[in-house]
């Protein structure tokens, strides 16, 4: 055993010793993270996918019109579980590959490991996407006393399976590509359910796991789709839903919306009937903004996934829960993914005297989000990626972005009958040569107007100009 992972554990023991923390006898936590759905995607932000679970539940609740995420899978993934900007982790460069040695860092103390020694049932079902080389990096070892799902970032909706290049071990630089199985119950791999949709097995799992829990005790259930991240795969009786999109992509990507939304019908149903629905505290929220080439959409907002536009980067949020003392509107307040951890504890009713929020990057929003309070997060970082490269930060209403945002980067409609061209031959070909931006998001939440030149520390100003004093350069212009 190396040093590091030696230190590592012992941080994690003499952190979880040190806490004294309870649980105030519930609520019910459902955590749902739908993956690479995009602003426009959800019939509450006005598109014309269908998702009347959804709808209900975020209009019954409070819409987080302005929660951030990361422009990809891994780093968001990393925040929710960490509290952590990507920055912090080392998971800010992409997404975590299959063939790739590492995870979320082991020293790190999940939310899901916090709720569990405060005495919540922990439960996880879907993609995990934070690291699976060592046992050690996996769910049922980070916190989760049971775990159903796939390790990996992408694979088959029906038969489980990811195909990836792995190096080739007589010449490193070959290549070839191989296809196994990711999808497990705990450590177990599932054999038995090929041709079974994955949004519908989650579903059903998830059902299955309420309808045996005792509502007495406090129950934290971890959700994040393989839905709708591609590849473009549903049932066909979703798909044929939407005849009235042209676009393949799009008309695909549709379905599996709606069956998704459908999943979640599903669930809360089975909450309802078991008991835990009056005491539930939901979440939903997506881990990046969608991406437009694989039929997501996120107009009016700038560009899309693997950008920190606020296509990329504005996430589609709502919290529900009988617990809100103020619900049924729209919240404006500023929010990241990291806060849902120090947020969601202080939900539980837990109490520490510890040094957690020392260590975090999260601030405590529960005040913003159950009474509407104004949030105390005033800054974030978009990311930090020095092999993009590319930096964003936010702070107030000012967003300053450094490098190249990524692409795509224009406004995108959705393709429909009356635009039937694919979003793939409206994308720009050749990349901007500016390389700062500077945008005030309360006057151009659609990035349109960079504003960088205007702010610019001591910028030139004609009022130097010699013809100003008889053809001299002269003092007495500033």
């Amino acid at each position: 055993m190396s040093s590091a992972t030696v230190f590592g554990s012992l941080a994690t023991v003499t952190y979880l010793h040190f806490m004294t923390c309870y649980a105030a006898a519930g609520p019910h936590i459902l955590f749902i993270a739908a993956d690479d759905l995009g602003w426009n995607d959800v019939g509450f932000h006005g598109s014309e996918i269908r998702t009347p679970n959804l709808d209900k539940l975020a209009k019954e609740g409070v819409i987080m019109n302005r929660t951030y995420v990361q422009p990809v899978c891994s780093p968001t993934r990393s925040a929710f579980m960490s509290g952590r900007f990507p920055i912090h982790t080392g998971l800010q460069h992409e997404v975590i590959r299959p063939t790739r040695p590492y995870g979320l860092p082991l020293n790190i103390t999940t939310i899901a490991q916090h709720l569990k020694s405060a005495g919540y049932s922990t439960h996880m079902i879907g993609k995990w996407h934070l690291g699976f080389c060592n046992t050690k990096y996996t769910p049922i070892e980070r916190g989760f006393d049971s775990y159903f799902g796939y390790f990996v970032g992408a694979e088959d909706y029906f038969t489980h399976t990811c195909s990836t290049v792995i190096p080739n071990k007589g010449n490193q630089t070959a290549a070839n590509r191989v296809r196994g199985l990711d999808f497990r119950n705990n450590t177990d791999l599932v054999r038995n359910m090929n041709g079974t949709y994955s949004t519908i097995a989650f579903a059903l799992e998830a059902e299955r796991l309420v309808s045996q829990h005792d509502p007495d005790k406090p129950l934290y259930l971890y959700l994040p789709f393989q839905a709708v991240h591609g590849p473009l795969q549903a049932p066909q009786r979703y798909i044929d839903m939407y005849s009235n999109i042209q676009d393949k992509n799009r008309r695909t990507f549709a379905g599996m919306v709606t069956a998704m939304d459908e999943a979640i019908g599903n669930i809360t149903a089975a909450f309802q009937k078991h008991g835990l629905w009056q005491n539930t505290l939901m979440i939903f929220t997506t881990d990046n903004g969608g991406p437009i080439t694989d039929g997501a959409n996120n107009f009016p907002l700038r560009g899309g996934k693997h950008t920190v536009w606020e296509g990329g980067t504005r996430g589609t949020v709502f919290v529900h829960g009988s617990m809100l003392e103020k619900k049924g509107y729209v919240n404006n307040e500023l929010v990241h993914s990291v806060d849902w951890y120090p947020t969601l504890l202080t939900a539980a009713g837990i109490t520490h005297t510890d040094t957690t929020y020392n260590t975090i990057d999260g601030i405590d929003l529960w005040n913003t989000i159950s009474k509407g309070m104004s949030s105390k997060r005033e800054d974030f970082v978009y990311n930090i990626d020095t092999n993009e490269p590319v930096s964003a930060i936010r702070y107030k209403q000012w967003k300053l972005i450094v490098g190249d945002p990524g692409t795509p980067s224009g406004w995108y409609p959705p393709p429909n009958a009356s635009m039937p061209v694919s979003v793939t031959d409206r994308l720009p070909t050749a990349k901007s040569n500016t390389t700062t931006y500077l945008f005030d998001l309360d006057a151009d939440p659609t990035e349109h107007f960079n504003v960088h030149d205007l702010y610019t520390l001591n910028p030139p100003t004609a009022k130097s100009s010699p013809d100003n004093f008889g053809g001299a350069w002269s003092p007495g212009w500033c």
